[in-house]
């Protein structure tokens, strides 16, 4: 009979002590993954890489056209200053009177307006090629700015989507912390209960002890 108490003493007393010590450690750890993190930071400077490469491209050819543009308006307004000077002298010509000259002066007039009138049609058709020329580049330039706007566009839908899946990967990793720790609370709960009565049985096998040999 003493013996028995004695066994019981110690094994309560040593299951107590292990079980108080171990509620520390318990709990399943989780930690980010930082495999995916690398990954998503080595995307996100890739897109960013690929936009800034993109968007500079476009915006040097945008600048070269922009160029030509102001170089095709300035040969523009030049060639309408060349146009209205021969329409005027074109113009000039036809009203001149002609009753009294001479029949040699209405010749050298005849020569001079049709001479006035290939320059004038020669103008013509020089402004509007410029003109076409003109328009061309215009709508050049304005596909060059959509481009620019469909790789901004491009780039924002790849980060946000990359953006969203790191969003998603934190809600996941907070889920599962919160899991964790609830589930560390219960065992702590649990271990200490346990050690708490280990430690009353080994009070009780003390004290029956005690008395026995009394």
């Amino acid at each position: 009979m003493k013996r028995v108490p004695l066994v019981i003493l110690f094994t309560a007393l040593i299951t107590g002590l292990f079980l108080s010590l171990s509620t520390c450690n318990t709990g399943e750890k989780v930690k980010p993954d930082k495999t995916e993190v690398i990954k998503a930071s080595e995307k996100a400077e890739r897109i960013d890489t690929s936009y800034k490469a993109a968007f500079e491209s476009l915006k040097t050819y945008s600048d070269s056209l922009q160029k030509e543009l102001s170089f095709t308006q300035s040969k523009l307004k030049a060639t309408k200053f060349k146009l209205n000077q021969s329409q005027i002298a074109l113009v000039a010509l036809a009203e001149k009177k002609s009753d009294t000259l001479s029949f040699e002066q209405l010749l050298n007039d005849c020569d001079s307006l049709k001479q006035q009138t290939l320059a004038y049609v020669a103008w013509v058709d020089s402004t509007q090629s410029i003109y076409e020329t003109n328009i061309v580049q215009l709508q050049e330039i304005v596909a060059t700015k959509d481009s620019q706007i469909v790789v901004c566009a491009d780039s924002y839908s790849q980060l946000k989507g990359l953006l969203d899946d790191n969003l998603e990967r934190e809600r996941k990793l907070t889920e599962d912390l919160n899991t964790a720790y609830k589930s560390q609370r219960r065992k702590v709960l649990q271990n200490k209960l346990l050690a708490g009565g280990m430690l009353i049985l080994s009070g009780i096998a003390t004290t029956l002890y005690i008395n026995a040999n009394k």
